[in-house]
């Protein structure tokens, strides 16, 4: 086995074995790519129009997905996590935005609610961007369940994951029957 030794132009000393393993190093580190954690931002985008409301009603918000990591996008060795209770999170922050906006109470223990869970993300690359389908569960206090699916679009990976849950409350807040439910009077 060669165990030259050569000195660099800054006076290192490495032998053939060190610059081997360096190389290596190095390769399984590039090859590997980095690793990213991303936490949606409720206010990426400007709000989907939905169908004009207003209520007094008081509802609450309910986060039901439990916490743990999901792969949801690779792109040139780069993978890109997120815990999807968080990303509820900020579906729940959205909701509440828009449901505060046209006059609702959001508060716990009131006598309506919804409860919302994303259960799966994921994000594809084509053409010159991104493509992110986020679904989201939502159950109201009477039982009706609806399952959407947001699709949002981006030249940048992390916001098309925020437009796409932007997306799917968009669609939550058409849904007929969850706004009857919100919307119909307390007795």
């Amino acid at each position: 086995m060669n165990n030259k030794t050569t000195t660099s132009s800054a006076g290192i000393s490495v032998t053939a074995a060190d610059r081997n393993i360096l190389i290596l190093v190095t390769a399984l580190f590039v090859l590997n790519g980095c690793t990213h954690h991303h936490i949606p931002e409720a206010d990426t985008y400007d709000f989907d129009a939905i169908p004009e409301f207003t209520s007094s009603n008081s509802v609450s918000l309910v986060n039901v997905q439990a916490s743990g990591e999901v792969l949801f996008a690779t792109n040139m060795g780069h993978k890109w996590y997120g815990d999807l209770q968080q990303w509820t999170d900020v579906a729940i922050e959205i909701t509440e935005r828009e449901l505060s906006l046209r006059g609702m109470n959001i508060t716990d223990n009131a006598p309506r609610a919804l409860e919302m869970a994303i259960t799966s993300a994921s994000t594809t690359t084509g053409g010159w961007g991104f493509s992110s389908h986020v679904t989201l569960q939502v159950i109201t206090g009477d039982g009706y369940k609806r399952i959407i699916i947001g699709d949002g679009p981006s030249p940048m990976l992390n916001r098309a994951a925020d437009a796409g849950i932007m997306r799917a409350v968009a669609a939550m807040l058409k849904d007929e029957k969850i706004l009857q439910y919100l919307t119909e009077q307390e007795n």
